[in-house]
């Protein structure tokens, strides 16, 4: 310790080297040689050599030699690019699918489809793989036995260019091989809705307890997933509202009861023990698996009903349990509600996917063009009457 002025400094270590080689040379703490070195591009690097204390001189050498002789030369990319080269595409899939057990919700989905393209590119060099290697997976997948549809055929796109997206990121290739490679045109289809008299044929059919998932999914249009996650904490009955902590685009969103969601929860919650957690899920034991088994016999039994009563039951044709949001969004239609509240109201992320949900009932359509017909009428009548009317003006009033 030493004193200077009125203050008191400690003296700096030595920066002198404890070994006897030369500057830029040392000994690394995992006890081997290594080298410090600035590149043509200003970076400090450092790269252990050997056991050998004249190889890391030899490299040291080398390093200043090209660092000086090449402008902006950089060792990094080079070495990245050695690494991509030396790792295949079954490799980086096993550490995408690690990296995305957090990142992505529906991880089973990111499973199946990385044991599919990893079956197909096995271990070929993640760099080596071109957008016509691409282009070959993707028609292989709509020919032959087992052929996919068209939005099946997308998703495998969009994983692929998702894995290349990462890659690229992290500097272990330079270029996406799915970019430019177009998406298959996927068919509209036929969007399912019930009618109340399907609505009441299905409601019979099921179980109690599937019958009040069946109710409330009709009255809020909340996804599976948003269901099956509710839980009491998450619901407000005073504000008459359930919170959605996290919904498929990522967002919290509130949704809010009308009467027969609010009482259906509130016998729900009657139900409950006192002093109960409010972390339970408010819909107990609900597997998807089970209950969609379970909701695909119940619409048969209740197409069989129809039919037996003499009714067509056709509009049940390939009804599924998402089937009760293109109902919950239809309805919203053909009450005149505009599109931006039911986009809202069903968490959908731009008005195009409201468009596709929320068809409108053929006899609601049927109404509106009917509007045509009594529209010249009135039209006609408006002229008559304003002729009428100009026709008074003109007229003077008789003196009295």
């Amino acid at each position: 310790m030493a004193r200077r002025g009125d203050g008191i400094y400690q003296r700096p270590a030595s920066t002198r080297k404890k070994d006897n080689a030369p500057r830029g040379v040392f000994r690394h703490e995992s006890g081997l040689w290594a080298v410090r070195f600035t590149c043509g591009a200003g970076h400090i690097h450092e790269e252990r050599v050997g056991t050998h204390k004249s190889e890391a001189i030899q490299r040291h050498h080398a390093r200043r030699g090209r660092a000086l002789a090449e402008v902006g030369w950089c060792p990094t990319p080079e070495r990245t690019a050695a690494r991509a080269a030396g790792i295949t595409f079954r490799a980086y899939a096993a550490n995408y699918e690690d990296w995305a057990r957090g990142e992505h919700r529906s991880f089973r989905n990111t499973q199946s489809e990385l044991r599919r393209l990893t079956a197909h590119f096995g271990d070929r060099p993640l760099s080596s793989i071109t957008a016509g290697d691409v282009e070959r997976f993707l028609r292989a997948l709509r020919e032959g036995e087992g052929a996919v549809t068209s939005a099946t055929m997308n998703r495998y796109r969009d994983r692929i260019s998702g894995l290349y997206k990462r890659a690229v990121r992290l500097g272990l290739v330079k270029t996406n091989p799915a970019t430019g490679i177009r998406k298959a045109k996927e068919p509209g289809g036929r969007v399912v809705y019930l009618t109340s008299t399907e609505e009441e044929a299905l409601g019979a059919e099921l179980a109690p307890e599937l019958r009040q998932l069946f109710t409330f999914s009709l009255h809020t249009g909340l996804r599976w997933s948003e269901q099956a996650g509710l839980r009491w904490v998450d619901v407000d009955l005073l504000a008459g509202v359930v919170t959605v902590g996290r919904s498929k685009n990522g967002l919290t969103r509130r949704v809010p009861l009308n009467s027969v969601a609010s009482r259906l929860l509130v016998d729900l919650g009657a139900a409950r023990t006192p002093n109960s957690d409010a972390g339970e899920v408010v819909f107990r034991g609900a597997a998807y698996r089970t209950v969609s088994r379970v909701f695909l016999g119940a619409v048969a039994r209740a197409q069989a009903a129809l039919r037996a009563a003499g009714k067509d039951a056709s509009r049940l044709d390939g009804y599924t349990w998402h089937g009760n949001r293109h109902t919950f969004a239809s309805r919203l239609v053909m009450a005149g509600v505009d599109l931006l509240t039911i986009q809202t109201l069903g968490g959908w992320r731009t008005p195009a996917m409201v468009q596709r949900y929320a068809h409108l009932a053929p006899d609601h359509l049927s109404r509106a063009v009917e509007r045509l017909v009594a529209a010249p009428r009135a039209v006609e009548l408006g002229r008559d009457l304003d002729a009428v009317a100009a026709l008074e003006r003109a007229t003077p009033s008789p003196v009295v």
